[in-house]
């Protein structure tokens, strides 16, 4: 078992190290953000081709909200390179753009995101009162 103070490579001559917030994918920065995209790109293909079940889309939602967690864990690291941080906003927005493409699939909505991690987001979003009258009921349907 590796000591805390001992570099563990994510794979063979990865030269970074794996955080500890990543240790339960054993990747480092870079080779985690790089599954997520390609991984990304191949789900987007899925639905592009509108080869993705309700149940795959599902996997994919839950598979989503996964990797955002693990991802705002790395990121409230204060020590990141400016590359790193920029690699992990890319991989946000995949992950966003994804999500976004998973809402339109035809024959169905993708289902609702669970927050695994409740004590992250304390308070409920309050939506604007003008958002709640009947008479912006067009405005409403598109947000």
């Amino acid at each position: 078992m590796d000591r805390p103070n001992e570099h563990r490579a994510c794979i063979p001559r990865c030269k970074l190290p794996v955080p500890t917030e990543l240790d339960s994918v054993g990747l480092c920065v870079h080779h985690f953000t790089w599954s997520v995209e390609e991984a990304c790109a191949e789900m987007h293909r899925q639905v592009a081709l509108r080869q993705a079940t309700v149940e795959r889309r599902a996997e994919m939602a839950t598979y989503l909200s996964e990797c955002a967690l693990l991802l705002a864990r790395v990121s409230s690291n204060l020590c990141l390179s400016d590359d790193l941080k920029r690699r992990i906003l890319c991989t946000f927005l995949s992950l966003m753009n994804l999500r976004e493409n998973l809402g339109r699939a035809p024959g169905g909505h993708a289902p609702e995101l669970r927050v695994f991690a409740p004590e992250l987001f304390p308070t409920p979003a309050v939506m604007p009162d003008w958002l709640n009258s009947e008479s912006n009921a067009s405005v409403r349907s598109q947000v």
